[in-house]
């Protein structure tokens, strides 16, 4: 037996049911399957840009705090 009555649903909180909502959403919002996928594929360039633009070069090259860190091996005479 259940312990909830037979007209209530139990709402489906998993990944797949999440993600099925936000396609349907998508689709509500921008009326075509297209144009939601325009409008996803913006969204992933502008994010990607905004990530390209967060990182530091001087970090990536290994220059970030070089004053604060002993040299390297290499470097001494």
């Amino acid at each position: 037996m259940s312990a909830q009555p037979a007209d209530q649903r139990i709402e489906d909180t998993s990944l797949d049911a999440e993600i099925t909502g936000v396609i349907t959403d998508l689709l509500e919002e921008h009326g075509s399957e297209s144009a939601a996928l325009r409008a996803l594929a913006h969204d992933f360039l502008v994010l990607l840009a905004d990530a390209d633009r967060s990182s530091s070069r001087g970090f990536l090259r290994g220059l970030f705090s070089e004053g604060a860190r002993p040299p390297r091996a290499d470097d001494e005479p």
